[in-house]
């Protein structure tokens, strides 16, 4: 997994980029089964100057929301893992304590 993070680290397409780390994207992230990163890509690559500015607005408020939930559950994936990883270490060193007992 680690490799194929760092090869999409130096890929210069985007979504050749996304398909390399397709597998590393969490389920937490996903919206709606949707990889956030495509939909927000796809979005923006499709040339928004040929568009009305009523159709490009209102594009531009599903990316902010898409954007927003993004963040979110980002901040959310984060924050579990920082209280898992010290809920174990914090079980690990009671374990240790009472073994030595």
């Amino acid at each position: 997994m680690l490799e194929s993070l760092e090869a999409a680290k130096m890929e210069t397409q985007f979504t050749t980029a996304i398909d390399k780390i397709k597998p590393a994207v969490p389920e937490a992230l996903l919206i709606s089964g949707q990889n956030p990163l495509t939909l927000l890509h796809s979005a923006l690559s499709q040339g928004l100057h040929a568009e009305t500015d009523e159709e490009c607005l209102e594009l531009a408020i599903s990316i902010r929301v898409v954007l927003t939930d993004l963040a979110e559950r980002s901040t959310a994936v984060l924050k579990d893992s920082a209280e898992l990883d010290q809920a174990l270490s914090r079980l690990m060193q009671w374990k240790s304590k009472k073994s030595q007992q």
